[in-house]
């Protein structure tokens, strides 16, 4: 599905329950630590008792949950090493429905162009659901490699750190409590990955998308007539038939239907038994964090256990020798139908 293999993940700015940036988050995730936290000073549950969160931000440090937004997604920028031969370019920022037409969503935008001029030549925010950032990935690396860019961002920014969204995850019976063991723990997160040609960049590229398998589940989650996971199921059999990965990462976060997805899925793929023995689960780490899970998931997958890459060396398939891939297979689901598996290369050094 990509046109250029030679357009690559050039930076990653990631802000997220395991840590402001993406170094630490990333030694926190590797480190299988977690950031569930129980506060009398904030949200209670129906059972009376405070509500498990996953919070990038101390849910009672911040209760405004505009200015909320804008210190994740600040977060996230100030991470991202953005190669100076570039200059501004444009992102693409994916949110939830609710925040785009909202007043909110136009005051993020604003505040965005504002107060990072340097980064961003314009700002252009999309419906979590009628797209994916992962396939914003896609199409960026495509008109990247025809000409229309130099380079591009791509984003995410979602958070349930708001009282009335606990309350509706509660109506629907999909918040973790004692009364209901099958639901998430609410998080919140903010990523962007820079992309662009890997050879103009004045930084090592860390990786890149090299191929996006996707597909569409008709059944609803949250009342199935049929068997859930015939969506997934192709997507993720061509990802394996076609690549051998090193990792496995799903989004699995504690509700019923993305286990059977999942589980439906798995069995008609050709995937090899210690994968699917230790796969990852991110958001087992970070909590569900809407529509920044794929980000978050695609910005783990391009770190590792082993350093990153710091050598200016050959990229690709021509790396230098003290660098090699480390290809990763991420499966996401979104609860609107939308199914896609992403096979992403990170590069590393050798040990």
């Amino acid at each position: 599905m990509l046109s250029s293999a030679m357009v690559e993940i050039l930076g990653v700015g990631l802000h997220c329950p395991l840590g402001k940036g993406f170094a630490n988050a990333c030694d926190a995730y590797f480190a299988n630590e977690r950031n569930f936290t129980k506060s009398r000073k904030g949200p209670i549950g129906v059972d009376g008792m405070p509500m498990t969160l996953s919070c990038a931000i101390p849910f009672e440090d911040m209760r405004n949950f505009e200015l909320r937004l804008q210190r994740l997604f600040a977060g996230a920028a100030d991470d991202l090493v953005v190669a100076e031969t570039f200059g501004p370019v444009p992102l693409r920022i994916v949110a939830p429905r609710w925040l785009v037409g909202h007043s909110i969503g136009k005051r993020l935008s604003l505040w965005i162009s504002e107060t990072y001029p340097h980064l961003f030549s314009d700002v252009e925010i999309l419906i979590d659901g009628e797209t994916l950032a992962l396939y914003e990935i896609v199409r960026g690396t495509n008109e990247i490699s025809t000409g229309q860019f130099p380079a591009l961002i791509v984003g995410a920014i979602d958070s349930f750190m708001d009282a009335e969204f606990l309350d509706i995850l509660a109506m629907n019976n999909r918040l973790y409590s004692r009364q209901t063991p099958h639901g998430l723990i609410p998080g919140e997160a903010a990523a962007l990955l820079l992309i662009g040609s890997g050879d103009a960049g004045a930084h090592p590229p860390v990786g890149a998308l090299k191929s996006l398998f996707t597909g569409f589940e008709t059944e609803k989650p949250s009342s199935p007539k049929g068997v859930v996971g015939r969506g997934l199921a192709k997507p993720l059999r061509q990802a394996f038939e076609a690549f051998v990965p090193d990792r496995f990462l799903a989004d699995l976060n504690g509700e019923r239907w993305r286990s059977e997805d999942l589980g439906f899925a798995l069995s008609g793929a050709l995937i090899p038994e210690p994968l699917v023995q230790d796969f990852e689960a991110p958001l087992g780490n970070t909590g569900d964090c809407g529509a920044t899970n794929g980000m978050v998931m695609a910005s783990f997958a391009l770190a590792s256990k082993t350093h990153l890459a710091s050598d200016a060396g050959e990229r690709d398939g021509h790396l230098s020798d003290k660098r090699v891939p480390m290809r990763s297979i991420v499966s996401t689901s979104h609860p609107d139908g939308p199914r896609c598996v992403a096979v992403i290369e990170s590069y590393r050094k050798k040990d």
